[in-house]
């Protein structure tokens, strides 16, 4: 996996994650609290690691395999 696929796979990766835990965080403090409120950074860290691990994850796969 060259290194600008890797970064792609990064920010494809971080942009699902980041939707998708802004849209459970939403959803949670509306039902449970009844305030639309969304945890910005909490989503934003989350989507950091998300996107960084688990391209590294598939890249270390690969690289056992072959």
């Amino acid at each position: 996996m060259k290194f600008w696929n890797f970064v792609l796979n990064c920010l494809i990766v971080g942009i699902i994650a980041f939707a998708v835990g802004v849209l459970v965080s939403f959803l949670i403090n509306l039902i449970l609290h009844g305030t639309a409120a969304v945890l910005w950074g909490d989503m934003f860290r989350i989507a950091v690691v998300v996107g960084v691990m688990v391209p590294l994850a598939e890249y270390v796969k690969l690289e056992k395999k072959d």
